[in-house]
């Protein structure tokens, strides 16, 4: 069936006449002559059987069949040049790889991995989003998450990257003011799992049972354990290095700060958590190449690690 519109030509003509209310502006704009930008528009009126402006010594004025064509024909314009900036800006399906990792998880761990990887696989687009909300993810436009334990899609293929485990850290600096203000000033070496009420105590909002976990693993009993939280691992870290306490990490998380001396761990090793770090895609996606190409290269990346 033929559709019954004029030519695309003509439509933006006839817009950048309306705004500029002068054919020749509208050449200028459009790189026409005026009188093309002149004959397009006649075109348009003998189209519709309808006059759109009046002439009127060189200047022109918008009939109100015109205002009313123009009030109907910008928003459609405006579709059709949003379809073609979106379809030319269209990422190549085969070659771009979006991920979805927490915001902790993608800074402290992702980004020295991924920096390997961009190296060995160049052929991939990579786009890294924040999975601020389990909730709201969109498997269409997400092919893997790295996530904290749970389900977060019904229909997906989850692999374990690693189980959780904690350890508790603070900064240097502050280790060695609390050292100064006791009258044994024992040597770093010498503190142990019992000392840590010697120091101001950090939270996560969403885990304030860290510190009585931690205590029961080292056979001690719970205490108080007032002191400042923090809704992010992120700001957690970061005020554990600045000295404010020390805090309850996963090592996943700590890992760097504890290689770079940023944090120290003088009151033992790593504590187990029944909780797991996963790896996750879509069944529809299992296939794609970047998805098997990167789940495999992260999980032995991991494995080696």
């Amino acid at each position: 069936m033929r559709r019954y519109i004029p030519s695309s030509t003509a439509l933006k003509c006839f817009e950048a006449s309306v705004r500029h209310l002068s054919f020749t502006k509208a050449a200028e704009e459009l790189h026409l002559t005026q009188s093309a930008v002149s004959r397009q528009i006649r075109n348009l009126e003998d189209f519709l059987s309808r006059d759109l402006f009046i002439r009127l010594n060189k200047r022109l004025v918008l009939t109100g069949t015109g205002a009313a064509y123009y009030k109907e024909v910008v928003p459609l314009l405006d579709g059709m040049e949003n379809a073609c900036l979106k379809m030319l800006h269209r990422e190549d399906e085969k070659t771009t790889l979006t991920l979805s990792a927490l915001p902790t998880l993608a800074s402290y761990w992702l980004m020295p991995l991924l920096a390997d990887f961009q190296l060995e696989h160049p052929q991939f687009q990579i786009k890294v989003r924040s999975l601020d909300d389990a909730a709201k993810i969109d498997p269409e436009n997400i092919d893997i998450i790295l996530h904290y334990g749970g389900d977060h899609w019904p229909r997906a293929i989850s692999h374990q990257l690693i189980k959780e485990s904690v350890i508790a850290v603070c900064a240097p600096a502050l280790l060695q003011r609390i050292a100064r203000s006791l009258i044994d000033n024992p040597s770093i070496g010498e503190w142990q799992a019992k000392d840590v009420t010697l120091f101001p105590f950090l939270h996560l909002s969403s885990r304030m049972n860290a510190w009585p976990d931690w205590m029961v693993s080292q056979g001690m009993e719970s205490g108080s354990f007032a002191g400042a939280s923090f809704a992010h691992f992120h700001m957690l870290l970061e005020a554990a290095k600045n000295s404010m306490g020390i805090a309850i990490i996963p090592t996943i998380l700590a890992e760097r700060s504890l290689q770079s001396g940023e944090l120290v761990a003088p009151f033992g090793g790593a504590v187990s958590t029944p909780h797991e770090y996963l790896l996750s895609y879509p069944i529809d996606k299992a296939d794609l190449e970047q998805v098997v190409i990167f789940r495999d290269w992260l999980l032995a990346k991991r494995s080696a690690i």
